[in-house]
């Protein structure tokens, strides 16, 4: 039988969800009531993710999930919810606390308590309707004060059935709605100050891939993103990171404003977050946010960028971390809006500016080729490190390097050898010596450069005539990251050798 055709009730002890796993609690603020993640359900319609992270699914009129839980008197009370609205255009009922002595619930709309005689409305926009359009993610942070005072003995009596109900109640006014998504669900029998209710948004926020209109802040109360500082680039705003005491662990995200057009992560990207077998070390942040603009090409070339055209949407990286300069992540761009001719896929590239500045000088860039770009136009980059220079934050963008004239398009497709493999090693290198390993798939002259952070040239050989190459050089320089450049007719291609 479908599950569509009957009501679930699901009645789970959530001693174990309440639990602090080897100290860890949300954002780092510990003493709550109830913290639910993931698939806290059964979800026979298979595993869904925000943000490459399970949630529950409860998507028709019909499910509920009703949990009974050690909620007591709650006179005072900090929730957040984090859900994803499949229709911001229609009122839908998120969850309810139901007892006997308290009754208040939040839908898309507004929080009400019978009890507490409480009716909020809060999704209404400017010009007085509410908002329509694609899915929207949200964190929904709700103080609830009961107006009434305390409860009675009776009514604490009462009040000991006291159950968490996800999805709609069964006499609901709201007819055929259901929740959609329920990715976590954290409740506080108390009134949390401003910096904890802070620091737990974080911990959801980059878990889930939301921007927050705020400062986001680590379990330490450290600024990770000042969002007046970096307004110009506080849209769409995703990270990684690993918080030991807040519980975030994420490996790979994307914003779920933008979901999917820009997903980074360490090591490589997987489908789920559990996946991803790189590892991050404790306080280590990439955090990144865009300009806004339209992911399409600047034709008007800027000064100092030669003739290379970027895209009108440009990101800030920001970094935080003792070690997170020598994190490797790969990066995933759908590129369909930006490449409009085949031919440009050749010259497409990764430009990133490691002034921060974002004037995207090319004496402060470096412009890295892509792997690979698929057939259905998403192009990848592996080996991407940031904040190779410790200044906090780089700027990058996305753009097209210059065509050949005819004439040397004609050389080209006659004469041009392509790259079939390159590899820099022993990485990271302990001595200085390192080689790189090259096959081309005909005989070419190559160039080989080494240049630190400030772009300073440290080492460099030519290569004559031949398809593999198996060369040898010397970093006569102090450790830290190094860009190792090779250089073919037609192509650059880049990598990054830590010097330890």
């Amino acid at each position: 039988m479908n599950k569509n055709q009957f009501t679930t009730t699901v009645v789970l002890s959530l001693l174990f969800l309440s639990c602090n796993l080897f100290g860890q609690t949300p954002g780092g603020i510990g003493r709550h009531t109830l913290w639910l993640q993931g698939n806290f359900f059964a979800d026979t319609a298979g595993l869904r993710t925000l943000n490459f992270n399970p949630v529950t699914a409860i998507d028709d009129s019909k499910t509920r999930v009703k949990m009974l839980g050690n909620i007591k008197d709650v006179r005072r009370a900090t929730i957040f919810t984090v859900y994803q609205n499949a229709e911001p255009d229609r009122e839908t009922p998120i969850w309810q606390v139901i007892s006997n002595a308290e009754n208040f619930s939040l839908s898309t709309r507004q929080v009400s308590s019978k009890v507490g005689e409480t009716d909020m409305v809060f999704a209404k926009n400017n010009a007085g309707t509410y908002k329509a359009g694609k899915p929207e993610t949200i964190i929904h942070t709700y103080t609830y004060i009961r107006s009434k005072g305390t409860l009675s003995t009776q009514e604490k009596t009462q009040n000991k059935g006291a159950a968490m109900q996800f999805g709609p109640p069964k006499s609901s006014k709201l007819g055929n709605t259901a929740p959609g998504l329920i990715a976590e669900f954290i409740l506080y029998e108390k009134i949390l100050k401003e910096d904890e209710t802070t620091k737990i948004e974080t911990y959801l926020a980059l878990k889930y891939g939301i921007t927050l209109k705020k400062n986001y802040v680590n379990s330490l109360g450290q600024t990770l993103w000042n969002w007046e500082n970096e307004k110009l680039y506080s849209n769409n705003i995703a990270g990684i990171g690993r918080d030991n005491q807040s519980a975030l662990y994420q490996k790979q995200s994307t914003s779920c404003s933008t979901p999917d057009d820009l997903v980074i992560g360490i090591n490589k990207i997987e489908n789920y977050n559990s996946q991803n077998t790189g590892l991050l070390n404790d306080k280590d942040y990439l955090i990144w946010g865009d300009n806004g603009q339209a992911f399409t090409l600047n034709t008007n070339v800027e000064p100092g960028i030669s003739n290379i055209l970027l895209s009108e949407k440009k990101w800030v990286m920001k970094a935080a971390g003792r070690t997170v300069k020598t994190i490797s992540t790969e990066l995933k761009i759908d590129t369909k809006t930006l490449l409009s001719e085949e031919g440009e896929k050749e010259r497409f590239c990764l430009a990133i500016d490691r002034s921060g500045t974002g004037d995207f000088a090319a004496k402060n860039c470096v412009y890295i080729m892509p792997d690979s770009i698929s057939k259905d136009g998403i192009a990848s980059f592996s080996r991407i490190f940031w904040d190779t220079d410790g200044s906090g934050k780089d700027l990058f963008a996305f753009g097209i390097k210059p065509a050949l004239s005819p004439d040397a398009q004609m050389l080209k497709n006659k004469d041009a050898a392509s790259l079939i493999s390159f590899k820099v090693y022993p990485n990271p290198v302990t001595d200085g010596h390192y080689k790189v390993a090259l096959t081309l798939d005909k005989p070419a002259d190559i160039k080989i450069e080494v240049y630190d952070i400030q772009q300073n040239l440290i080492d460099s050989k030519w290569g004559k005539g031949h398809a593999v190459y198996l060369l040898s050089g010397y970093i006569n320089s102090v450790p830290g990251i190094y860009t190792v450049r090779v250089t073919t007719s037609e192509k650059e291609f880049s990598q990054i050798i830590i010097l330890q």
